[in-house]
């Protein structure tokens, strides 16, 4: 299977390259969005844009139904590429960065 778009990394950055292999973004940390309860990514890259889509998604929410937030924000410099990757690819697969953190640090 070929996927879309994935991360590589390359001297300490992590790159998110479509299927062709251009450069979509680079960061050096990566930061994931996603709903803690139900287990669904909604958002990943840089910490900044990220951190702008959580604030936005925070302000309209909890004016409306603050029981509904139920986002978490998690960013690190030491992913492993391969759960990254599986986290695009599986859905409910970051229900395992709470349950087994320790899989998704580099070695």
């Amino acid at each position: 299977m070929n996927r879309m778009s994935l991360y590589s990394k390359e001297c300490g950055s992590y790159y998110f390259k479509d299927c062709s292999g251009n450069i979509i973004f680079m960061t050096d940390e990566v930061s994931l969005m996603y709903d803690y309860e139900d287990n669904v990514l909604l958002k990943h890259g840089s910490p900044e844009s990220v951190q702008k889509q959580y604030k936005e998604y925070r302000a309209k929410l909890e004016s409306v139904a603050p029981d509904l937030f139920k986002l978490r924000v998690v960013t690190s410099n030491k992913w492993k590429v391969s759960e990254l990757n599986r986290i695009l690819d599986t859905s409910g697969y970051i229900k395992l960065l709470e349950t087994e953190p320790d899989r998704f640090k580099e070695d």
